[in-house]
């Protein structure tokens, strides 16, 4: 019997020890349940908070550009003001004219008059904007306006209360608006060109009248290909020329030689066979190994004593008046053979005397000892003989 009971109060016991587990379990789910939904709101909370700060953002972003965009465009601001209010009394005439001829329905009369006229200049404004032809949409634009005006003038002059003045000004308030808008927006104003630019155009303008006529002028003497399709392809004789005018005041076309082109330009046949050539002397030196001779000794030199004649010339002139003489330009530094070959060259020629150092001081125009160091050699050999390296 004992051993009954006590088994019932284990199973008891334990039955309650279950109970606590459930119990603590299920709030520590209640628990995690809460955090959760808490976390869940911080979430939405955040978000909604970035939404609001994105929406302030933007908000600001788009009136600053606003400011931003009336900070730069004050003129447009301020013409806006004489389209807009010219376009709202004109509106208003209309629709009290309208329901006075057509009773209710009158009051559509400003959808005839006001906004085709505005529509056709809103046309007008966005095709001009967009390069398309828009002759139309300008007739059409002052069509209506004409239309509008007439409309406003007979609304003023009619009436117990009407006028001639009260007409005229209630048709130039119609018509100044699409003719602001035109003046405003349709047309914008260009900047003001410089002297020079202005130049510029009139030169450009008068070369490309001057190359129309030109090319006018060579019309009347192409002559034409026949294919065999039976189209004429026109044939120009090519050159330079210049465009005359006859005595009958007709336009035509003359031959004239210009320095450097046409007829008188360089010889291309030439330079190209110069230009072969170059290439084949080149070809051939570098194919061809480099064998230089050998330079024969120089004969030794003897000193000729200087004559009584380059002594005197040799002495240096007193200048008139004591005035310092200018000082010779000296040309660039020339080696020895190069002097001996020019001293060949003038005594050739007959331009200076190779026994007389002072002559080839002067004609060659170099200093006394080399001047002297020429002669000698010329005296020694008959021939300056060049000198090894």
């Amino acid at each position: 019997m004992s051993s009954i009971h006590e088994q019932m109060r284990a199973n008891r016991a334990q039955q309650a020890e279950q109970r606590r587990a459930d119990r603590a379990q299920q709030a520590e789910i209640r628990r995690a349940d809460r955090a959760a939904a808490q976390e869940q709101d911080r979430a939405d909370k955040h978000d909604r908070e970035q939404t609001r700060q994105a929406r302030r953002q933007a908000a600001r972003a788009r009136r600053a550009a606003g400011l931003a965009w009336v900070a730069a465009h004050p003129t447009e601001l301020l013409l806006s003001v004489i389209v807009v209010v010219p376009g709202l009394l004109a509106w208003s005439a209309m629709a009290a004219y309208g329901s006075e001829i057509y009773g209710p329905m009158g009051w559509g009369l400003p959808l005839f008059s006001e906004a085709a006229m505005w529509a056709f200049a809103f046309a007008t404004h966005t095709a001009r904007r967009a390069g398309r032809p828009r002759g139309w949409l300008l007739v059409g634009l002052w069509v209506f306006t004409a239309i509008s005006g007439v409309l406003n003038f007979l609304h003023g002059f009619s009436g117990d209360e009407g006028s001639v003045t009260r007409g005229v000004v209630m048709a130039l308030v119609a018509m100044g608006g699409p003719v602001a808008h035109q003046l405003i927006t349709a047309s914008p104003m260009r900047t003001r060109r410089t002297r020079a630019q202005r130049r510029e155009d009139a030169l450009q303008r008068r070369a490309a009248g001057r190359a129309a006529r030109m090319e006018r002028a060579a019309l009347r003497t192409a002559v034409g290909q026949l294919d065999t399709d039976g189209r004429i392809r026109l044939l120009h004789t090519p050159g330079t020329v210049i465009l005359r005018r006859t005595w009958t005041g007709r336009t035509t076309l003359t031959k004239r030689t210009v320095p450097g082109l046409g007829d008188d330009g360089p010889d291309t046949a030439a330079e190209d066979l110069g230009v072969t050539l170059a290439g084949e002397v080149e070809a051939f030196l570098r194919d061809t190994p480099a064998t230089l001779p050998e330079t024969p000794p120089a004969p030794p030199v003897e000193q000729t004593p200087d004559t009584t004649a380059d002594q005197r010339r040799d002495t240096p002139r007193k200048t008139l008046r004591n005035k310092p003489a200018k000082p010779a330009r000296q040309p660039a530094h020339r080696s020895m053979d190069q002097l001996r070959e020019q001293l060949r060259t003038a005594a050739a020629e007959g331009r200076v005397d190779p026994t007389s150092a002072e002559s080839i001081r002067t004609a060659l125009r170099v200093g006394r000892d080399r001047a002297q160091q020429l002669r000698d050699e010329w005296n020694d050999g008959g021939t300056a003989t060049p000198t090894p390296a």
